[in-house]
């Protein structure tokens, strides 16, 4: 009968080899080069679904108020048409084909139109009832969630501060509101 001692045997299991440890290594990197472009599609898949949910907000938010004109005036341009409550800031001044086109406390404009960055802020402002999600001039320093684009004529772009190649397009000759994938295109 042949008898082992406990500490060679202890001895002879106690670790990976040189080879098992080089094997796990070359597994882990792989998968890590498998997994790390399915998280970085993740990040870019929220913020496409962060602006098409902001997008399509904007765009029913635009049709709500079409159809307010569309039974209270039913023709030609209005200022300060009650629209979003009864208060200022729930007013809003369409263009002569009844789609929203500024927000002012004005009386003074007969035919009103989107014509520069501060209506679209104007709209987008109204829209959203308040300052969710944020707006500013594109040239602005703020850290706002869009920074708003006037594009003549009479368009506005907004662009997604969390990555630029997202906006969200506004046309107020027709209504249509459009989520850009990359607004350079």
């Amino acid at each position: 009968m042949h008898y082992h001692s406990p500490s060679r045997a202890l001895t002879k299991n106690a670790g990976f080899t040189l080879i098992e440890l080089v094997v796990v290594i070359i597994i882990l990197g792989i998968l890590s080069v498998v997994a790390l472009p399915k998280f970085i599609n993740l990040s870019e898949d929220a913020h496409v679904s962060t602006v098409a949910g902001t997008g399509g907000a904007f765009k029913s938010g635009i049709n709500l108020a079409r159809s307010v004109w569309a039974v209270r005036v039913g023709s030609g341009p209005a200022e300060n048409l009650p629209t979003f409550g009864d208060g200022e800031e729930g007013e809003m001044d369409f263009n002569a084909i009844g789609w929203p086109a500024q927000h002012y406390f004005t009386d003074d404009e007969a035919s009103p139109q989107l014509d520069n960055v501060e209506d679209c802020i104007s709209v987008w402002e109204t829209i959203f009832a308040g300052n969710e999600p944020s707006v500013s001039n594109s040239t602005s320093t703020d850290e706002t969630d869009y920074k708003a684009n006037y594009i003549s004529p009479n368009q506005c772009r907004f662009d997604y501060r969390d990555n630029l190649n997202l906006s969200i397009s506004y046309d107020s000759r027709d209504g249509s509101v459009v989520i850009d994938k990359d607004p350079n295109s």
